[in-house]
């Protein structure tokens, strides 16, 4: 079954990726801050490792998240 394109849907759909992205970049700041609250370098390594990841993550959905912009205009 598919769904029809729609202006109402894509603005849903940018402003739920919109939503995840920023929920995103507190986690990953979430695990920065986790990073310094610990000494142990096994426990800091993991952290910045996620960090690091959550950032790639987000970094796809700025750049999905333009172009879904960019065809709104």
């Amino acid at each position: 079954m598919s769904i029809p394109h729609t202006p109402d849907l894509e603005n849903e759909k940018i402003e739920s990726l919109s939503t995840q992205r920023e929920y995103l970049n507190l986690l990953r700041l979430r695990h920065l801050q986790w990073l310094n609250d610990t000494l142990d370098a096994d426990i800091q390594k993991v952290h910045l490792e996620t960090a690091e990841l959550i950032q790639k993550i987000t970094d796809h959905y700025d750049r999905l998240l333009g172009a879904l912009r960019s065809q709104q205009t």
